[in-house]
């Protein structure tokens, strides 16, 4: 007796969820490539919201850290052999100070002597000088005799400098319709905020330090956002914090919230609710998004309706069969009322 009342009681509540608006896609035969079945909802929970005029603040919070600027390299181009260290490690220089000495063999050659033999090969100086005002490092290891190679490095001038790297992730590019506005750099732990001056986005800057991935705990996939930081702000290489970007601007726009298109970027599509109750799917053109609002630049008019949220898109959005947990669970209770020696008798 009991599994007729269980049987009919399931029916009942499957009758109400159909009353209730829930379509279940899989099992109704549509064919999700038919055009009167696109933007057919299965979920009719949204409402009518007006379209409005409104301001969009796009800001992007990234994790970052700190780099030291590596700095401008003092090279030996044409090699030669060290003669004269004029300043030690650790100096300070300005732009176009001597460092070092080297001598090189005079484009004539080897010069020929009163007595007809060869004498020692003819040599002429060169001085290398600073490529940039700062500290110089790495003429430690420069000893007055050493043999230089064409091309080597004999000291590097850091000018003391950080930059604050952070990894945006690729989905948040659609943000950066052009330079971004203002960068502002907290430090973890450290000083108050402070604005830091925009660099550039790409796969990395060459003078960020190298051999250090770390980008404040961003994930594969992206660009590499750099800024520099102040120098008056106290930092040290590795330390980390957060920038946060803004991405602009826009005031006295047509907006409407994010759920209530699909596609945030360009181009959308929406859902316009006539005065009759009549519904229009309808491209809009986008702007500036805050993740909240997002702009409408073309296909909207102030006062007009759109759905929000709009609904599943059954081409993509198809939900799992909401009968096949149903159905286990009630299996169970089934085997489980069944298997009772009570419960079985009274069936």
């Amino acid at each position: 007796m009991k599994k007729w009342i269980i049987v009919g009681a399931v029916t009942v509540l499957l009758l109400g969820l159909v009353g209730s608006g829930y379509l279940l896609l899989s099992r109704s035969g549509a064919d999700p490539s038919d055009e009167d079945f696109i933007g057919t909802a299965s979920d009719v929970s949204g409402e009518p919201v007006e379209v409005e005029l409104g301001t969009v603040s796009s800001v992007l919070v990234l994790d970052a850290i700190v780099r030291a600027e590596s700095g401008e390299k003092v090279r030996a181009r044409q090699g030669g052999t060290v003669t004269h260290l004029w300043l030690n490690d650790g100096a300070s220089v300005d732009k176009g100070a001597p460092v070092v000495n080297v001598s090189l063999p005079a484009e004539g050659g080897a010069v020929e002597g009163e007595d007809g033999e060869e004498d020692a090969p003819a040599t002429r100086e060169m001085t290398l000088y600073a490529p940039a005002s700062g500290t110089l490092s790495g003429l430690d290891d420069v000893l007055v005799g050493d043999v230089l190679e064409p091309g080597a490095t004999v000291a590097t001038v850091s000018s003391g400098k950080f930059q604050a790297v952070a990894q945006v992730p690729a989905n948040d590019l659609y943000r950066f319709y052009d330079d971004p506005g203002e960068i502002m750099l907290k430090i973890d732990k450290g000083p108050p905020a402070a604005e830091c001056e925009f660099i550039g986005l790409g796969a990395g800057n060459d003078s960020s330090s190298e051999g250090d991935d770390e980008t404040g705990g961003g994930e594969g996939g992206g660009s590499e956002l750099s800024c520099r930081v102040p120098s008056d702000l106290t930092v040290f290489d590795g330390v980390q914090g957060k920038l946060s970007v803004s991405t602009g601007e826009a005031e006295n726009v047509i907006v409407i919230p994010v759920t209530a298109v699909r596609g945030n970027s360009e181009s959308g599509e929406v859902i316009v609710i006539g005065d009759d109750g009549s519904e229009e799917v309808r491209e809009i053109s986008l702007g500036l998004s805050d993740g909240n609002f997002l702009e409408v630049t073309e296909g909207l008019s102030v006062g007009e309706k759109v759905m929000d949220p709009i609904p599943l898109d059954p081409r993509f959005d198809i939900p799992e069969e909401p009968m096949d947990e149903f159905d286990e669970e009630f299996d169970e209770d089934f085997d489980e009322d069944f298997e009772d020696p009570e419960i079985a008798e009274e069936s």
